[in-house]
């Protein structure tokens, strides 16, 4: 009996050690960073690669790219961190949608995806469904942009963002209900007239975007009622 129990200690150890070294990409997995590659996107062992979720640093060519690279890489390359995942495992491209922990002794954790648009090296950008992080992350861009801080100073994103906004009007003026998408991470949404602020939303058809003739043909199409409407 004795060496039975003691074999399948013996299988329990092994197997333990087994994961302690194997590289998990799961939910709160603790992995290294092998290489920045952008100021939101990283690659660990296995070559798999990470997208922060819920922000989005400027695309190289783009003003404040190189700080942003910079940035991430001072933080966490050739570091552990801990990835914490939200609803979505993947996007199109098959990177790992990830909140990034760094662990750090004798200091709070530091949200890496918080601290980059705070300090204004990235922006903050809804994903819906992944809303954990939702209100955080938008709080965290109006202070860097009240700061004045990293992009928000150093380039003009904030002068052309109603710009680079389009507002298109209904082709037909019998269809009128606005099916807008959030960047602040709220979804998918469909206003009447009578909504709060039906005026004031944009319907910018390149994000997808557009207008309905009806609230079944807004709701078949994804769209859920704005919460603010009659």
């Amino acid at each position: 009996m004795l060496p039975v129990v003691i074999l399948g200690i013996i299988l329990a150890w092994l197997g333990f050690y087994d994961m302690g070294n194997k590289q998990s990409t799961g939910d709160g997995s603790r992995t290294k960073v092998i290489q920045v590659i952008d100021g939101d996107t990283f690659k660990i062992s296995g070559d798999d690669k990470v997208r922060l979720l819920g922000i989005d640093a400027p695309e190289e060519g783009d003003c404040y790219y190189s700080q942003a690279q910079v940035a991430l890489k001072e933080l966490i390359e050739d570091k552990v961190v801990r990835l914490d995942k939200d609803i979505e495992e993947r996007d199109k491209y098959d990177r790992l949608l990830r909140y990034v922990i760094l662990e750090r002794e004798a200091e709070d954790n530091l949200l890496v995806n918080d601290y980059l648009v705070r300090q204004g090296f990235a922006f903050d950008t809804g994903s819906p469904p992944n809303n954990r992080y939702r209100d955080l992350l938008s709080s965290a861009e109006e202070e860097a942009k009240r700061a004045g801080r990293g992009l928000w100073l150093a380039c003009d994103y904030a002068k052309t963002a109603d710009w680079r906004e389009q507002n298109n009007l209904p082709d037909d003026p019998n269809c009128i209900i606005k099916g807008n998408i959030s960047e602040k991470g709220y979804g998918k949404t469909y206003l009447i007239p009578g909504c709060d602020n039906y005026e004031t939303v944009k319907i910018d058809k390149r994000k997808g975007e557009g207008y309905f003739c009806t609230e079944n043909e807004a709701i078949k199409a994804g769209f859920k009622k704005a919460t603010n409407c009659p």
